[in-house]
């Protein structure tokens, strides 16, 4: 994706083909959640009580905009209000501020705020452009973000030939400031200026990575929100042998046990990508779960990872060409994402997405030209069921479907086939998930492929329960 957008004028380009949408708060991703907590009085011989699950009321996201990029919005169930406002200036789009629909458009702008109202919405956000030349040409689909404190990118770049770019927008009326921490194949880096990073108020700051850390062709990244209201998103593209673009996804914070879930099916060749932040070296071992069940490939069974540093291994032929996830555990904490290259014109990042708790939005039609996505599901452990509804850009049910996944191994949803879900002008298809699944979408254009990981829409999240003082 281009790191250009013009922010003075903003350029409005409404579609109306089947299936205006946009993916709000996901993430894999709750939303800026400001929420009205449910009060839970004991009685008073009760002793502390342990988080329980609030409905959300209100949630906020970003996402990046720009010359080519279509932005779409929606959300689980039709909220009260939503307010979209293009950056810088808070322009205000009211093609994306309809709560009651699944709506798109395309936006010049610098970025884009949604601030969503309604109890359990869960509104979420989605960007997608097909990149040009300059950038390595291929597909980009990415999730707009909510406010985190702690993002991990792992397969960003500041070489010559692989460049990232972090997009911070600061969503509230007070400064943002972040701190931002790079490893390389050979330890951690001594960035110049990465720390104390301001965002003003209602702006977008695009920090090339290669201005703090350069030279790098392969490195891991950890975005630390240190004040206000920040989101973050990664752009990555490559004009290499294997040239390409991609949207980069947060991945699992560093941890001992994780799945890199829904890598696509296909020949090409696919890349684990590992960072061990820690001070002792790690020892991985890595699972492939595909179709059949679950197996090592020799030279997978142990991965070292040196203290502080960022690795690549190959995965090997052996793992098969099925779309499939990585089961990974480790001694130390590590954080990982795949890179997949079916061809040597563009190639999708996979990253560690925690199994699905609740309900996930998958849009169909991003205005980009896309055939509708596949569901690459993981069933990790224990049978996993899956149910699926497609909905129209009116919101309205177009089909369901459902669908059981064996213990351990990994199946492939086409949602465009007639034997999946048997509907016409889907906007979007809500994921369901019963045991522990976990999964991404695959989307394809041409030779063109992007990956988005499947992560619960903020419905729900887990607040304190609190007892009046005596």
């Amino acid at each position: 994706m281009s790191s250009s957008t013009p922010g003075a004028r903003v350029r409005r380009r409404t579609r109306t083909t089947f299936g205006q949408r946009v993916r709000t708060a996901t993430p894999p991703m709750a939303a800026v959640l400001l929420l009205g907590l449910a009060f839970v009085l004991p009685d008073g011989s009760d002793g502390e009580r342990p988080p329980g699950p609030v409905t959300v009321t209100r949630s906020a996201y970003a996402c990046p905009a720009g010359d080519g990029v279509s932005v779409s919005a929606g959300q689980v169930v039709a909220g009260s209000s939503a307010t979209a406002s293009s950056l810088p200036g808070r322009t205000a789009l009211d093609s994306l501020g309809d709560a009651t629909t699944w709506r798109r458009d395309s936006v010049d702008a610098d970025g884009i705020v949604m601030d969503q109202r309604g109890r359990g919405s869960g509104a979420a956000g989605f960007f997608s452009q097909n990149a040009g030349k300059s950038a390595g040409g291929g597909l980009v689909v990415g999730s707009c973000p909510p406010t985190v404190d702690d993002s991990w990118f792992v397969g960003a770049g500041s070489g010559a030939k692989h460049l990232s770019t972090l997009v911070l927008t600061n969503l509230s009326s007070a400064p943002a400031v972040a701190d931002i921490s790079f490893w390389g194949p050979e330890g951690k880096i001594d960035a110049i200026d990465a720390d104390g990073i301001v965002v003003d108020p209602f702006t977008v700051k695009r920090v090339e990575l290669e201005d703090l850390a350069a030279g790098e062709a392969d490195l891991a990244v950890r975005v630390d929100r240190r004040r206000g209201s920040l989101a973050v998103a990664g752009l990555d593209s490559s004009t290499a042998v294997f040239r390409g673009t991609d949207a980069l996804e947060p991945t699992t914070a560093p941890s001992l046990d994780q799945v890199v879930a829904g890598m696509p099916s296909g020949a090409g060749t696919r890349t684990l990508m590992l960072v061990n932040p820690s001070t002792s070296t790690a020892r991985v071992g890595v699972q492939v779960v595909g179709p059949k069940g679950k197996f090592a490939p020799k030279g997978l069974d142990s991965v070292k990872v040196e203290a502080g540093r960022f690795t690549e291994v190959t995965v090997p032929k052996s793992a098969g060409s099925d779309g499939a996830a990585l089961r990974l555990r480790s001694d130390q904490p590590v954080a990982a994402s795949v890179r997949v290259a079916p061809g040597t014109k563009d190639r999708a990042v996979a990253e560690a997405v925690p199994a699905l708790d609740g309900r996930a939005l998958v849009p169909v039609d991003l205005g980009v030209g896309t055939d509708p996505p596949e569901l690459v599901l993981t069933a990790l452990g224990r049978q996993g069921r899956v149910h699926l509804e497609a909905f129209d850009e009116q919101m309205r049910s177009q089909a369901t479907s459902d669908v059981t996944i064996d213990a351990d191994t990994t199946k492939t949803l086409d949602l465009g086939s007639t034997d999946v879900l048997d509907a016409k002008d889907v906007a979007y298809v809500v994921v369901r998930a019963e045991g522990s699944v976990a999964g991404a979408a695959t989307y394809r254009r041409g030779s063109g492929v992007a990956s988005l990981g499947l992560v619960e829409a903020p419905v729900t999240v887990l607040g304190p329960q609190v007892r009046p003082s005596s």
